[in-house]
C-alpha cells in the first residue's frame, strides 16, 4: 500500500493573518481540504516556544502540503470540521535522500 492510501481522513487549515481588518483584529482564511492520516494521542510534548502542552492527535500529510505556519489552525473532516485545532509543532522526517511525509502535532 502506497502512503497516500493511508491519507484517508481531511483536513482544512485556517491561516491566520496579522495584518487584520479594519479593526485590527486577525483575519482568518480557511483553505481547501488537505488529505491526511489523523491518529489521535495524547502525550506531553514541548510546543515552538518551548512551553511543555497536551497533544491531542498526530496527523500524518505529504510534505508538500506544509504551507502553513505554527499560528495557523487545523480543522479535521472526523470531527465534521467544528473544532479549530492549534498546532503545536510540525515535523519533517527525512531519509537519506527526501522527505517523506509531514507529522502535524494539534492540541
Amino acid at each position: 500500500m502506497s502512503f497516500a492510501g493511508l491519507l484517508i481522513n481531511h483536513m482544512r487549515v485556517i491561516q491566520v493573518s496579522s495584518a487584520g481588518d479594519e479593526w485590527n483584529e486577525p483575519t482568518e482564511t480557511i483553505g481547501p481540504a488537505i488529505a491526511c492520516r489523523v491518529m489521535y494521542d495524547t502525550r506531553l510534548m514541548k510546543d515552538y516556544k518551548g512551553e511543555e502542552v497536551l497533544s491531542g492527535a498526530k496527523i500524518f500529510c505529504k510534505p508538500e502540503h506544509i504551507t502553513f505556519e505554527h499560528e495557523d489552525q487545523l480543522q479535521l473532516d472526523i470531527e465534521g470540521y467544528a473544532k479549530n485545532h492549534p498546532i503545536i509543532t510540525i515535523k519533517q522526517p527525512q531519509n537519506s535522500v527526501i522527505l517523506h511525509h509531514a507529522e502535524v502535532w494539534v492540541k
